[in-house]
């Protein structure tokens, strides 16, 4: 087992043996409760391409921790991610990688709410609430690393009133997998708007500064029609991506699903990815990874615990030398 996962498990294993002798010393009162968090992606997949096609069952990621209630507005939540956060290296099959999703503390205390130290990003949590399939892919700003979902930092939340809610952070902009230590910081700044019951809008942007500053603009409209429909629609862009001065990226995602019943629910989203061409030059910059994408399929849940989903996903690529990848999943999330 590896070492830094050996030592995050033991962290939890900590927490938890403490929290079930706290609340048998403190049955009158209760110093803090404790929730368990356990969550699990996993997949079969089978290539359906010409020639030879992959077929693999995989452990994607698990998510393992403990969401701490304590007094006065206070709490904590503390999750190890067990997975691989970088999958374009060979080794990264053959290895998992644990490290901090969320840690924590929280201050919430009217329309207020704090955090500090790992704390999740808030570039893509609203369309990734709409999209609502995590085990199946990342959101489209995930996907396409505009950004990370946690990171070192401080945010702050203000419900300005219940249509509008506001959200400002201030991060080592390198993500939870990489905590440096350097004078590089990124700024956030985000809107909610929810004018109408099912609709919600959604603004944001963050700017990374360097000698080149990366900037990333969000935009989103989302609706669902009493718990049976739902759709969703973002536009976003990133300047001078990784501070590279003039070199652009576009994403444009939409998803539509339909429930069935309370077990079945029919789903489907389409994404395109383009880079910008630079001066002097007559193909994109990031030609070889721009493409458009597409997943179809239908979802089954026996058990709210319990989520599987049997879809197809395609990737165009825009280059006219590349071949499409074309595979059929069986995607399962199970957990608390």
């Amino acid at each position: 087992m590896d070492t830094k996962f050996r030592f995050y498990f033991l962290i939890l294993l900590f927490i938890g043996n403490y929290t079930s002798l706290s609340a048998q010393d403190n049955d009158e009162e209760k110093r803090f409760t404790t929730k368990p968090i356990a969550l699990v992606f996993t997949d079969i997949y089978s290539g359906i391409n010409k020639g030879e096609n992959p077929t693999a069952i995989e452990i994607q990621r698990a998510y393992f921790g403990y969401d701490i209630q304590l007094q006065k507005g206070f709490s904590s939540k503390i999750v190890v991610d067990i997975g691989s956060p970088d999958n374009t290296s060979a080794y990264s099959l053959l290895k998992r990688y644990a490290y901090f999703k969320s840690a924590y503390l929280q201050y919430e205390q009217g329309k207020v709410n704090v955090k500090f130290g790992i704390i999740p990003m808030q570039l893509f949590k609203v369309q990734e609430k709409n999209w609502g399939r995590r085990y199946i892919e990342k959101s489209a700003a995930d996907k396409y690393k505009f950004g990370t979902s946690s990171d070192l930092g401080v945010s702050l939340n203000y419900k300005v009133s219940k249509f509008a809610e506001i959200d400002l952070s201030i991060s080592n902009g390198e993500g939870n997998a990489e905590l440096q230590h350097d004078n590089t910081y990124k700024t956030a700044l985000g809107l909610s708007l929810k004018p109408y019951k099912g609709l919600v809008l959604r603004a944001y942007a963050d700017l990374l500064s360097k000698s080149v500053d990366q900037i990333t603009w969000v935009s989103f409209i989302g609706y669902q029609l009493k718990d049976k429909f739902s759709i969703g629609v973002e536009f976003d862009r990133q300047y001078n991506v990784k501070n590279e001065a003039n070199e652009n990226l576009s994403i444009f995602s939409s998803t539509a699903s339909y429930t069935i019943n309370s077990k079945v629910q029919i789903f489907g989203r389409y994404d395109i990815f383009r880079s910008n061409i630079l001066d002097d030059e007559d193909i994109p910059w990031n030609i070889s990874k721009d493409g458009s994408a597409i997943i179809g399929g239908i979802q089954y849940s026996p058990i709210p615990e319990i989520r599987m989903a049997l879809n197809y996903q395609d990737w165009v690529p825009y280059a006219g030398n590349l071949e499409n990848s074309s595979y059929i999943y069986l995607n399962i999330e199970f957990g608390l």
